[in-house]
């Protein structure tokens, strides 16, 4: 049944006319990427911070302020990995299956993953930010972490100073432009223009569009891009909607297999991202 189901899913990609992917921390998992998922899985990849900092403490403004080391040292490490690793081939699969189509990206991922696989930056909106651009709470600027190298001790994850200073100010510890927890002084411009370019992307789709949306990884803990592609179905009559999740794989408003038609459907693939990306894959023309 699951073969089948890739299949039928490869037909509907191939006869859609819109391809909007949505993509959760699930979708990094495959390129070698950690998504925190509870207390034991950040505290696996950051041992020192083992019942003394959880990653809700850690990813929040407060902790700049109480432990800016700590804090440089979490943001350096992550920014070093993100750099380092390289997007897994299913991001090159989604590309070539966005050719020809209408398409936009919608993650919540701060990675830059999708431009790095050669997405447009034009069609890729960030929810939460990016950690390839920092922000500057005092002159209210948001430029690329490009040029910024974090020095920091890989036993305690405490960043070496100096700290990450603003380009523009004097002595003012800049943060990446990320959406953290408990967070009031996120500036959102650059994520605003994203969101602009989404809005003017959906209004451009007629009655006559063939949509289909791909979701990846995304996990019910923080469910940004679970709503995002659940708002879609619920709005659109011409639309298939897929959700790629080993786990969190339930379906949107109650919505039962035997509701499915031509016109609108829902199918679930309990597997990881690759996997589910190869498989499909195998029956694309």
């Amino acid at each position: 049944m699951q073969t089948n189901l890739h299949q039928l899913i490869a037909k509907r990609i191939q006869s859609a006319s819109c391809l909007i992917i949505t993509a959760g921390a699930g979708m990094g998992v495959d390129s070698g990427l950690p998504d925190f998922r509870g207390k034991e899985g950040f505290w696996n990849n950051y041992i020192p911070f083992r019942n003394k900092f959880s990653f809700t403490e850690c990813a929040n403004p407060q902790f700049l302020l109480d432990h800016p080391n700590l804090f440089w040292g979490f943001y350096g490490h992550r920014l070093h990995l993100y750099r380092e690793t390289q997007p897994h081939k299913g991001f090159g699969m989604l590309k070539t299956w966005s050719q020809n189509k209408k398409s936009f990206v919608l993650t919540s991922n701060v990675d830059g993953h999708f431009q790095k696989a050669g997405f447009d930056n034009k069609s890729v909106y960030e929810v939460h930010g990016s950690i390839n651009f920092m922000q500057c709470t005092s002159c209210q600027r948001i430029y690329s972490a490009d040029g910024y190298n974090i020095i920091y001790d890989m036993n305690t994850f405490e960043a070496k100073d100096p700290l990450p200073n603003c380009k523009n100010c004097v002595n003012v510890i800049v943060r990446p432009n990320i959406l953290m927890f408990g967070d009031y002084s996120f500036m959102s411009d650059r994520v605003e223009e994203q969101e602009d370019r989404y809005l003017q992307f959906k209004n451009q789709l007629t009655t006559q569009d063939r949509i289909i949306v791909l979701e990846f990884g995304a996990g019910e803990a923080v469910a940004t891009i679970r709503m995002m592609g659940e708002e879609l179905f619920l709005k659109y009559k011409h639309i298939t909607f897929i959700r790629v999740n080993p786990r969190d794989d339930n379906s949107p408003f109650g919505w039962k297999q035997q509701q499915n038609t031509e016109d609108k459907a829902f199918y679930a693939l309990k597997q990881g991202a690759l996997e589910a990306i190869t498989q499909i894959q195998q029956y694309m023309l």
